[in-house]
């Protein structure tokens, strides 16, 4: 019961994350925002739900994971549902800080937890909570959209209620003695600089892999607004990435049993560049663009519960700090640069920007075959 309430939880936390791409342009239109005032509000999400995780991670690799698993879905519904009442762009900015911390706090508590449960399936059971995950980028949109189009943003408040309740549930269902941080994780020298250099290749990619993810949800929107879309339809398109995207882990962490990691690196690197080609040509129907994006979510997905594994594998006496570090750094790294990908854009504009991710799939390509990453290939 305790890991299928945390899967629920980790579904409920990034569809909070996932409301605010399709609520971008209703917020730079009701507040008057510029393109990068906009981007800024992602990247300032990005920065404080993101990037400060391995500061997170290293506090619950030494005192243990049990209150942010169970606090974090409470604070973040509160912090998320407040953005509708926001009253200035400088309140905007504080709600999402804090919205931020919450996720923060969650995903490296949820990935250790992972971790201690069957490490000799460590791959398939991750795969599930980033399924988890990629589900909630699917739902969110969608349902966000549809919930402003009925009952309006000033009415977001009420997506509290479901972080309430799972925080209840947790504190209620979570066996506390699941809590306890790994030996030797209290004492001396805490070696963040040998984690670094142990798992940099696997940041690398996962970096590459965020780049172009948060780079998807975040123009798209602006892409298909631009282009006339209703508010409908852009949750339907941003809802087919995350679609693949939620399929994309567990379909990887199948494969490699059968064909080993590299080759999983490999296709997803390859598959990658290719759909989103396909996803750029001119002319095709919105059907097919939405069958394009669905893929290129799922081949960019790929190999992340791989990566994940080989950074625990690597480092096990680390878990919270090595997944904060794969999962929560990577995707901040890539959110935080939004604001820069925002301000080009407003000189090549959203089309220009997403032909250009084309380049991060040929960087995974390459630090495959020039890093310790090629050696890796032995199925899990």
């Amino acid at each position: 019961m305790g890991n299928i309430l945390i899967y629920c939880a980790k579904f409920l936390i990034t569809s909070y994350t996932s409301i605010l791409a399709p609520l971008l342009p209703l917020l730079m239109t009701e507040m008057h925002l510029s393109l990068t005032q906009t981007g800024a509000l992602v990247s300032v999400f990005s920065l404080f739900n993101s990037l400060l995780q391995p500061l997170f991670g290293w506090t619950q690799d030494r005192i243990g994971f049990y209150f942010f698993l169970c606090f974090a879905p409470l604070w973040t519904g509160i912090f998320m549902g407040a953005i509708g009442i926001a009253s200035s762009y400088g309140f905007l900015i504080l709600f999402l800080l804090l919205a931020g911390l919450g996720i923060c706090a969650f995903h490296p508590a949820s990935f250790a937890s992972m971790g201690k449960i069957d490490p000799e399936r460590r791959a398939i059971t991750i795969s599930f909570l980033l399924m988890a995950t990629s589900l909630g980028f699917v739902v969110g949109p969608m349902a966000i959209s549809f919930f402003v189009t009925f009952f309006g943003i000033h009415k977001l408040y009420l997506i509290a209620i479901p972080g309430i309740l799972i925080t209840l549930a947790l504190f209620k269902t979570v066996e506390h003695s699941k809590n306890r941080p790994p030996a030797g994780t209290h004492n001396g020298f805490y070696q963040i600089k040998a984690i670094t250099i142990s798992i940099f290749p696997l940041f690398a990619f996962a970096l590459c892999i965020s780049i172009t993810l948060m780079n998807l949800f975040s123009f798209i929107p602006f892409l298909l607004r631009e282009r006339g879309a209703a508010m409908t339809i852009v949750g339907f398109f941003l809802s087919a990435l995350a679609l693949g995207s939620a399929i994309g882990p567990l379909l990887g962490s199948l494969m490699v049993k059968h064909i080993g990691r590299v080759k999983v690196l490999v296709i997803s690197a390859i598959s990658s560049l290719g759909f989103l080609l396909l996803f750029l040509l001119p002319a095709i129907g919105p059907i097919l663009q939405i069958i394009f994006l669905s893929f290129l979510g799922l081949a960019l997905m790929l190999p992340f519960s791989i990566l994940i594994d080989m950074g625990q594998e690597r480092v096990p006496q680390y878990l919270s700090t090595v997944s904060s570090l794969l999962g929560g750094f990577a995707w901040g790294s890539g959110g935080i640069l939004i604001i820069v990908f925002a301000k080009i854009a407003e000189t090549v504009g959203f089309e220009n920007i997403i032909r250009g991710l084309i380049v991060f799939p040929v960087i995974s390509l390459l630090l495959v075959y020039f890093t310790d990453l090629r050696y890796s290939g032995k199925p899990n």
